[in-house]
C-alpha cells in the first residue's frame, strides 16, 4: 500500500507494472492536438517501457517529428493507481523482431500470442522505448 500521499514505493511500482495493464500513450500530433492510443507495454530491466506500433501508426510519425510523448498506465478499476511516464521517445527498428511475440504473448498468453501475430501478416513492427528514471505515480491509499 502506498504512504499516505498516495505514491507508489519502487516494490509496489514494479509489482504494479507486472500487471498486464493497457498503458495509454499520448503523442504530439502535427495539426497541435494530443493524440491518445492504449497500447501494450513491456518494462525493460532498465525500467525503460518498450511498446510496439506498426510502421505506419499515425503515432509513430508524430513521435518522429516530435518524440516528446506521455505513457499512462492505469487499471480500470479499483482498486485505482496509475503510473504516468513522460520523455523523449527513442524509435528503434533494428533488433526488435522478438518484441511482438513476446509482447503477444504477454497478454494474450503463449499459444493466442503466437496465433494473433501470425494473423497480423507481415505489416513490420517497431519499437518505442521511454525512459523515465522517476515516473509520477499515485495509488489510492484507502481502496
Amino acid at each position: 500500500m502506498s504512504d499516505t500521499s498516495g505514491k507508489m514505493s519502487p516494490g509496489e511500482l514494479k509489482a504494479f507494472l507486472e500487471v498486464r495493464h493497457l498503458a495509454i500513450i499520448t503523442t504530439n500530433g502535427a495539426d497541435g492536438v494530443p493524440h491518445s492510443t492504449p497500447v501494450w507495454y513491456l518494462v525493460e530491466e532498465d525500467g525503460a517501457l518498450s511498446i510496439i506500433v506498426l510502421e505506419n501508426a499515425i503515432k509513430l510519425r508524430n513521435i518522429e517529428r516530435d518524440p516528446l510523448i506521455s505513457v499512462t498506465i492505469a487499471p480500470e478499476s479499483r482498486p485505482y493507481a496509475y503510473a504516468r511516464y513522460r520523455g523523449t521517445a527513442e524509435v528503434l527498428r533494428a533488433g526488435v523482431h522478438g518484441y511482438p511475440l513476446a509482447m503477444a504473448q504477454r497478454y494474450m498468453g503463449d499459444d493466442p500470442g503466437r496465433k494473433w501475430l501470425e494473423e497480423q501478416g507481415q505489416d513490420p513492427f517497431v519499437v518505442i522505448r521511454l525512459l523515465d528514471p522517476s515516473p509520477d505515480t499515485w495509488s489510492d491509499p484507502s481502496p
